[in-house]
């Protein structure tokens, strides 16, 4: 499930900074937290003992796989050998161009995250107690991969002037992936320097002449690309993912100390301004599965510099950095299940290995607990270690013991509300998934990731979905184009929201929740901005009411229209079974319990339509359909005011 995850959430990721604002802009401050800690620690004074946290770095990783048991030993043997029969897959100039073709990105994201999977298992073999038996085909690896025309993906590679084609070899571009591979290659030669110059000296000058080529030197001598943030850019997960990338291969690769020392400078500077574009309440509006590369990714950039500089940096008073670590836990449903407004998929597990590096950073126990719940529901198996990637082994590797050494527990608290982000939930009991769980979101249309879902709303019964966000398919060309917004999922009528004399929502940042207020499980928004003018709505402000005791949650909504052109909709998305057969009563039908919904059948009629669904991501979470449950209004009238109640009633 976790490599499932993991690469999944690298195919979903890798888009996320071609599509429009990240991280709310208003919320940028000039903080600089990350940088002010570096200059207050002396600077490059800090990294003066980098030879001999590189000794101790690679001892430890040699002390921890010596100590694992002769079972995981066995098992990390046994899919190295697998390894060794594998047939590099070709990327010929077509599988690269079907991107700009056709849309397709996924037929090379494959072929390519397949070559890294496997060297990771290779490396990891060698590591095992390969004795150089690994290592001809590790070179094997290493060498297609150093061969590539680019490390950037065909989605991406549009950054280049050339756009998006075949990539220029003479304007290296960095991206995601070419700091994914970056990080790869660094750490395969530090792992294995010596055993790869047994084999061929020229496999380490290689290696070193293309992170220099391809990374370090366009790192350094341009500041235009936009994730870097240096010329007022909006900012996202790519910020800090390709800066904690490119730290890794500074840290563990370049020996040039003034290079090294200008790389992780730059390093830093850039990362402030994801930071500063954070806002106070450490809400992600990614959404919880990227979170993992966005604030997760955090987590690990801290770690690194922490690490490197022997403690002397480190942030552990920064209550705006452990904020964006609780987050995780904040908006977790049950098992894999995780609040999931935006791109976020309603079935994920962030990587473990992060949400405990935020619980030792702070000594928060909650934090730790959960990783270890998390660890433990990716990988029932102890006797296997998962390598997705090559840095993600090693994390696993590393805190292995640790996470074993604290008992697994999700927090599942009872209230969240995050005000700067302006998505709250909320559950009927502390500690427990059993009963009714609610979360909500204000927020604006130009969010990362945004899918038109202003005053969107989702309800779980003991775990499990009830009224859902579908989330969304497969990435294609099509999903960072102009043409996002028709795909089905993206739209607001395939939302908790209401459809508005025959208008959705729009994408944009002045469509949004205005005079947005929580208090005491109760939160009210005027989501009519959300929509356009040609929706005639002068008010529609929406209020959720949720009561604990009874396990219910009571919509009203009160709306003011200039125009009436036709009826209005108010949709509600589900999984489950409906009966609409009592009038003023839908019932949707679970495994524990029923959900039932009421509604003033002199108001409104019901519909329900049966929505397929076909895509490759969506399917493995809902089945082969979902159902949309439409309130259609009765009556012509500019103004007026309506209520839906939701119960959960066991079986």
């Amino acid at each position: 499930m976790y490599i499932k995850n993991i690469v999944g959430a690298l195919l979903l990721t890798v888009s996320s900074g071609m599509f429009t604002a990240a991280i709310a802009q208003e919320h940028a401050k000039e903080r600089n937290y990350l940088y002010n800690e570096y200059q207050q620690e002396g600077g490059v004074a800090a990294f003066k003992n980098i030879a001999a946290w590189r000794a101790q770095c690679l001892q430890g990783i040699v002390g921890k796989m010596n100590n694992l048991p002769a079972s995981v030993k066995a098992n990390l043997l046994k899919e190295a050998d697998k390894a060794m029969s594998f047939n590099w897959p070709a990327l010929p100039a077509t599988l690269y161009l079907q991107y700009r073709d056709n849309g397709n990105r996924v037929n090379f994201e494959n072929a390519q995250f397949e070559r890294r999977k496997v060297l990771a298992a290779l490396v990891a073999g060698e590591l095992a107690g390969g004795n150089g038996k690994y290592i001809p085909q590790i070179v094997n690896g290493l060498w297609v991969i150093l061969e590539e025309s680019t490390w950037v993906l065909p989605a991406h590679v549009g950054a280049q002037k050339a756009g998006t084609d075949l990539p220029d070899p003479t304007e290296p571009v960095v991206d995601l992936f070419a700091g994914e591979t970056s990080a790869t290659l660094s750490w395969a030669q530090f792992l294995l320097h010596d055993q790869l110059d047994k084999f061929s000296p020229i496999v380490n000058k290689r290696i070193t002449y293309e992170l220099q080529h391809r990374i370090v030197e366009p790192y350094l001598q341009r500041n235009d690309f936009w994730w870097m943030g240096f010329k007022g850019q909006t900012v996202n997960n790519w910020n800090i993912w390709i800066n904690t990338n490119v730290l890794q291969t500074a840290l563990l690769s370049i020996n040039e100390t003034d290079i090294r020392n200008k790389v992780i400078e730059k390093a830093i500077h850039s990362a402030d301004n994801f930071l500063n574009g954070y806002p106070e309440d450490g809400g992600c509006d990614e959404g919880p599965t990227y979170w993992g590369h966005a604030g997760g990714k955090l987590a690990e950039f801290t770690t690194w510099l922490t690490d490197a500089s022997g403690g002397m940096l480190n942030w552990k008073s920064n209550e705006l950095i452990h904020r964006i670590g609780a987050y995780i836990y904040k908006m977790h449903v049950d098992s894999s299940r995780f609040v999931n407004f935006a791109d976020a998929s309603a079935s994920t597990i962030p990587p473990p290995h992060t949400v405990y590096l935020y619980g030792k950073a702070f000594g928060d126990l909650s934090l730790k607990s959960f990783a270890a719940y998390l660890a433990a529901l990716d990988n029932p198996d102890t006797t296997k270690i998962k390598a997705p990637s090559l840095a993600f082994f090693l994390y696993n590797m590393a805190l292995r013991d640790q996470l074993r050494g604290v008992q697994p527990a999700a927090p599942y608290t009872t209230e969240n509300w995050l005000p700067d982000l302006q998505v709250l939930s909320l559950r009927s009991k502390q500690g427990t998934a059993k009963g009714l769980f609610f979360a909500a979101q204000g927020g604006h249309n130009a969010e990362s990731h945004n899918h038109n879902d202003v005053g969107n709303f989702v309800l779980y019964m003991d775990g499990a979905p009830a009224l859902i966000d579908v989330g969304v398919g497969t990435y294609t060309k099509q999903t960072f184009s102009a043409d996002r917004y028709q795909l089905w999922f993206m739209q607001s009528q395939w939302h908790n929201c209401p459809t508005i004399n025959g208008v959705q929502q729009h994408d944009g940042r002045r469509f949004q929740a205005r005079d947005v207020h929580y208090s005491n499980n109760k939160l009210s928004m005027d989501i009519g901005a959300a929509y356009p003018e040609t929706a005639m709505i002068q008010s529609w402000k929406r209020t959720f009411t949720f009561t604990p005791a009874k396990q219910s949650l009571l919509l009203e909504e009160a709306y003011q229209l200039t125009a009436w052109k036709e009826p209005f909709l108010l949709h509600f998305m589900t999984c489950l079974p409906a009966d609409t057969h009592t009038p003023g009563k839908v019932v949707l039908q679970g495994s524990t319990a029923n959900l039932e919904m009421t509604y003033d059948p002199v108001l409104f009629e019901v519909i329900t339509e049966r929505q397929e669904v076909t895509d490759g991501r969506l399917s493995p979470v809902w089945g082969d359909h979902v159902t949309r449950i439409s309130l259609k209004a009765r009556k012509q009238a500019l103004s007026g005011q309506h209520s839906v109640n939701f119960v959960m009633r066991r079986i």
